[in-house]
């Protein structure tokens, strides 16, 4: 704000509270929810395998942002599932409403019941090279905080599940994230934006701080699985920024579940819509935010001697 002393205060604006009889989605309709999750991703699933390593043509939403038969076929898999289940509920699905949906549907969110949120296929680059690091995401919002996440990995006959009073599970076995307290012991991993080749600098100072303090750095391209692995125990923290909600909402909900914490960069509470996501198994939270987020403490007594590759 501009002239700001010559004003008078004005007292900030929150988003409306969401009512007290509704601060926890209903069990019952939850799991019904989860059953048609679980039906839908596996769907999804199947599409996508059947188009793996047969892709004809690859578009392009920018040099590197793609997009294909697979993802489109699967979203729409996806959303027939849905609609016929639950045909009050919102939707916001990356293919058919892209970021501008994003833009008109975030106000609003904060009032809807339920709001599914879908990505049908995360990490797309890796599915046209035939690499078998992707995702189904079908994520659920309860007046705009993430409830539920099934996440699919079907190269890997993998499904993540988790959300509130629904316990964290990989194929049907209870995960939790790591206990891991030191930095220098963890495995850390991130992914890169979009906007990669305009910010690659500053992205690599960041690779190059996990490289020294840590003990290992992944980049696996998928951050919805970034974030299930998280969750698993797999790796103990991840961060990137401009991610977008169908990205995150399901993550962010099993995350949760297991154990873990997901935060800004800023270690602010977590808005799938500011593309800035910090998650850990909450020991080393802290310190990944500090030292190799923001490059705080560059020389740490916390790093060294970890062999990794």
């Amino acid at each position: 704000m501009t002239d700001a002393t010559m004003r008078r205060p004005v007292a900030p604006q929150t988003a409306p509270e969401t009512p007290a009889a509704e601060a926890r989605p209903d069990t019952a309709a939850l799991h019904t929810r989860l059953k048609i999750a679980l039906r839908a991703a596996e769907s999804a699933g199947a599409i996508l395998m059947g188009h793996y390593g047969q892709l004809d043509r690859v578009d392009e939403k920018s040099p590197i942002d793609l997009v294909t038969a697979a993802d489109r076929d699967s979203e729409a898999q996806v959303l027939a599932e849905l609609r016929a289940a639950f045909p009050n509920d919102r939707v916001l699905a990356e293919e058919r409403d892209g970021h501008a949906g994003v833009a008109a549907a975030r106000a609003s969110l904060p009032q809807t019941r339920w709001c599914w949120v879908v990505d049908p296929l995360d990490g797309t680059t890796n599915f046209s090279h035939s690499h078998p690091q992707f995702a189904v995401s079908v994520g659920l919002l309860h007046f705009g905080r993430p409830v539920l996440g099934v996440v699919l990995a079907p190269a890997r006959r993998e499904i993540f599940v988790g959300g509130v009073g629904v316990p964290a599970t990989c194929n049907g076995r209870p995960i939790a994230v790591s206990a891991e307290t030191s930095l220098s012991r963890s495995l850390l991993a991130s992914g890169f934006p979009y906007d990669r080749r305009s910010r690659v600098d500053a992205l690599l100072r960041r690779v190059g701080r996990a490289l020294m303090l840590a003990h290992g750095f992944r980049r696996g391209g998928s951050a919805a699985l970034d974030l299930v692995e998280l969750a698993a125990g797999r790796i103990d923290a991840f961060w990137e920024e401009s991610l977008a909600p169908w990205d995150l909402a399901a993550g962010h909900a099993i995350v949760e579940a297991a154990g873990g914490r997901i935060t800004s960069l800023d270690g602010e509470e977590h808005d799938l819509f500011a593309g800035s996501t910090l998650a850990s198994n909450g020991q080393v939270h802290d310190a990944v935010r500090r030292q190799v987020v923001h490059g705080e403490d560059a020389v740490s007594r916390d790093h060294g001697g970890g062999q990794g590759t």
